[in-house]
C-alpha cells in the first residue's frame, strides 16, 4: 500500500482498493447489511409507536437521551457490522451468521469506541460549550425557535452577528475552525485504530499513532475521496426515500411504511459503508511496522 521508497501512502490506490474491495464482497455482506437495517429500525419504531399525540416540551438532555436511546440499537448493529467487515479484509475470515457475531473482537471494538468517544467527545463538547454560551442562549427562546435557526444557515449567520458583533462572529468562526482541524488531524492519525485492534486481537488505540505521522494530510486526502462519493450516494438514495414516503396515497402513510423505506435506505448506507471501513484496513496492513509487538 506504502511507496516503501518514499514512505508516502498512495492516495488513490487506497482510495480504489477499498471500492474494489466493496465490488468484490458485496453480495457477501449484502445479508449481514439487511440485518443490520432491519436491526435498526427498533429504535425508531419504539420511538413512534410510543410518541405521545401532544407531547410535552422536554429538556435538552431529555432529547439528547430520548435520541441516544432510538439510536442504540443502530449503533449496536453497526459494531457488528464493522467488526465483520474488518475481520474479512484484515484477517480474511468471515465467521458466523452472516458474518455477524459477539466475541472477543466486539468486545474490544466496544472499548475502542469507548476510548475514542472520551477523546472526541470533550471537542465537540466544548464547541457546543462556547456557541451556547455566547449565541444559543441569546438567540432562542425555544428548543424549537433554535432548530429554525440552525436549519436555516442564513439565520444562523445574521443571528451569530446580532448576538456577538461582527468581531466576535469572526472569532468564533476562527475558534471552530481550529477546532474542526483539530478534529479532523486526531481522525487521521486513529483512522486504523478499529482495523489495528482486529489485526492484533487486542485494543491497539495510541500505539498506532506515530504511524501516520509523515503521511496526514495524505490519509486526510484518502478519507475524503472515499467519503465524499459514500455521501453523495446516501444523499441520494435519501431523497428517493423521502420522495417515495410522500408519494403514498392519503391513507397509505404510517408506521410500517415509514420503517420500510429507512430500512431499504439504512440497507444501501450498510453496503457503502463498507469502503469507509475498509480503508482504516487498508491504511493499517500498509503503515503497520514491521515487527510491531502491541503492548
Amino acid at each position: 500500500m506504502t511507496d516503501t521508497a518514499a514512505g508516502k501512502v498512495p492516495v488513490i490506490t487506497c482510495v480504489s482498493e477499498a471500492w474494489q474491495f466493496l465490488i468484490a464482497h458485496w453480495r457477501l455482506f449484502a445479508p449481514a447489511a439487511a440485518a443490520v437495517a432491519i436491526f435498526s429500525q427498533i429504535g425508531p419504531a419504539l420511538a413512534l409507536l410510543v410518541a405521545p399525540a401532544d407531547p410535552a416540551p422536554q429538556t435538552v438532555m431529555q432529547n439528547v437521551l430520548g435520541d441516544f436511546l432510538t439510536a442504540l440499537p443502530s449503533m449496536i448493529a453497526g459494531l457488528l457490522y464493522t467488526a465483520a467487515i474488518l475481520r474479512k479484509a484484515v484477517r480474511n475470515e468471515f465467521t458466523g451468521r452472516f458474518g455477524l457475531a459477539f466475541g472477543a473482537d466486539e468486545v474490544r471494538l466496544l472499548g475502542v469506541a469507548a476510548a475514542m468517544a472520551c477523546l472526541f467527545v470533550p471537542i465537540v463538547s466544548l464547541v457546543l460549550f462556547v456557541l451556547s454560551i455566547t449565541v444559543f442562549s441569546k438567540i432562542a427562546t425555544s428548543q424549537a425557535a433554535l432548530e429554525a435557526i440552525l436549519a436555516d444557515p442564513d439565520a444562523m449567520n445574521e443571528a451569530i452577528v446580532a448576538a456577538v458583533g461582527e468581531g466576535g462572529a469572526t472569532a468564533l468562526s476562527l475558534f471552530i475552525i481550529v477546532m474542526f482541524v483539530i478534529f479532523l488531524v486526531l481522525a487521521a492519525r486513529l483512522y486504523m485504530v478499529n482495523a489495528a485492534t482486529i489485526g492484533e486481537r487486542r485494543m491497539v488505540i495510541f500505539q498506532t499513532w506515530s504511524w501516520s505521522s509523515r503521511n496526514i494530510l495524505r490519509l486526510l486526502g484518502a478519507m475524503i475521496l472515499t467519503v465524499l462519493p459514500v455521501m453523495l450516494i446516501d444523499s441520494i438514495v435519501g431523497s428517493v426515500g423521502v420522495s417515495l414516503l410522500l408519494a403514498l396515497p392519503e391513507g397509505a402513510q404510517g408506521v410500517m411504511p415509514v420503517l420500510i423505506v429507512r430500512a431499504l435506505v439504512t440497507f444501501v448506507g450498510a453496503l457503502t459503508t463498507i469502503p469507509v471501513v475498509v480503508l482504516g484496513a487498508i491504511f493499517y496492513k500498509g503503515l503497520r511496522p514491521p515487527g510491531f509487538t502491541p503492548k
